[in-house]
């Protein structure tokens, strides 16, 4: 019998949102908030986050501690209260996400401009973990990998047509942006609180 462990990523299976409206509110709405800079593996990201701790929208835009005691938050160390930038657009798609069965937490826009030294490889977790990643602002020099153990290297576009997309980040993996050109990659993502069913896994969807 088939389970997730055994894929890399996969297209959600019955999730569709309008990019176009969700790209319109982070430029309308998102863009027009402080942003939070965050610099991941030498790479300097800027991001608001859609839930947090306590509502704020720096909250997880960082990575959380997952220590207990974390002074002037919620007890609510996976970030799920929903922050004042989602509404309209962006407020359909987390709940079209829900609605497709998935527990979302720390959800967050982080805008990526293409950088001069590209991300190196690393993990997130030890054991089996995906992200969901909605991508809004994307171009075709915008990919995701991953690099086997065997040094081979698996690279996909994920484009912005509404989709949602499932992605490891339990195996070496990094996001890079290389566009010659000014361009950001702005997506939606956030850590889910368990692993997703098979039948959450559309198509296309590759193994390992």
């Amino acid at each position: 019998m088939q389970n997730t462990k055994n894929y890399l990523f996969a297209k959600v299976a019955g999730f569709k949102c309008d990019v176009e409206a969700l790209e319109r509110h982070f430029r309308d709405t998102v863009s027009t908030f402080p942003a939070t800079n965050y610099r991941d593996n030498r790479v300097d990201y800027i991001g608001w986050a859609v839930t947090s701790r306590d509502g704020s929208l720096d909250d997880g835009v960082q990575r959380i501690s997952t220590k207990a005691s974390l002074s002037g938050k919620q007890n609510n160390l996976r970030g799920k209260t929903r922050t004042d930038i989602c509404t309209d657009a962006l407020h359909a798609a987390m709940d079209g996400l829900e609605s497709c069965g998935f527990t979302p937490y720390r959800a967050r826009i982080m805008s990526l401009t293409n950088e001069g030294d590209a991300m190196p490889f690393h993990t997130d977790a030890k054991t089996e973990t995906w992200r969901l990643h909605v991508p809004i602002i994307t171009n075709e020099h915008c990919m995701f990998e991953w690099r086997h153990d065997d040094g081979m290297i698996d690279s996909v576009h994920l484009p912005a047509d509404g989709s949602a997309w499932l992605v490891r980040v339990d195996i070496n993996h990094r996001a890079i942006n290389r566009s010659l050109a000014p361009a950001d990659r702005v997506h939606l993502l956030m850590g889910l609180n368990e692993l997703p069913d098979i039948q959450a896994l559309g198509s296309p969807r590759i193994l390992i």
